[in-house]
């Protein structure tokens, strides 16, 4: 999942938004240097990574993707489910997205990472153009692609054919969504009552 999924996961299971967040930008185990709310936010976001990888409706959906392309389908897809997400997200949530947005742009002003240069680019980028909001459109994700391929250190050209494949297959890929999403979210719950009673 991607950056609104883990935000929206983190509001859904009440726990911290910018932890789960964080969980793309902090590496290692060792995170008892971290505040505890921060901690268990990443340990829940690395354990919908590892639910989402594992998902076998998210395995097929990967082998539906054009071989030269396949490599980034993850990539792809969770772009995308986010932009899924974002149109769909008052079946999944109570609370507007402005509104979980304005309090996740509120914790990541008063917290750093003083010695990650990525996180800290990217924190820049949302506090001061506050986008989250823009996945409501697709066009969007297909920004968010280009990006994503002129970062990449051993060239893929997928962006274009990623589009493509994502306005020829829309309605399977939102029907794959609306079933994997609720046993993300499901998930999430679980996590957290269980790393709530261990600590």
């Amino acid at each position: 999942m991607n950056y609104i999924a883990h935000i929206h996961i983190g509001s859904h299971t009440q726990t911290s938004l910018l932890g789960n967040f964080l969980g793309d930008f902090v590496k290692g185990s060792q995170l008892q240097h971290l505040p505890c709310e921060i901690e268990h936010g990443i340990r829940l976001h690395r354990s919908i990574d590892v639910f989402t990888d594992s998902h076998p409706l998210i395995i097929e959906l990967k082998q539906c993707f054009p071989r030269d392309i396949r490599r980034m389908a993850g990539v792809i897809i969770d772009i995308y489910f986010d932009h899924l997400l974002m149109r769909a997200w008052d079946s999944y949530s109570t609370t507007h997205f402005n509104v979980v947005f304005s309090k996740f742009y509120q914790q990541l002003e008063h917290f750093s990472l003083a010695d990650n240069l990525h996180f800290r680019q990217q924190a820049e980028r949302l506090k001061t153009h506050q986008w989250l909001n823009e996945y409501l459109h697709i066009e969007t994700c297909f920004r968010a692609f280009l990006s994503i391929e002129g970062r990449l250190k051993n060239k893929v050209l997928f962006a274009k054919k990623a589009q493509s494949f994502l306005l020829q297959y829309a309605e399977p890929l939102e029907s794959s969504f609306q079933q994997f999403y609720p046993e993300c979210l499901d998930h999430g719950l679980k996590f957290t009552q269980s790393y709530s009673a261990k600590n």
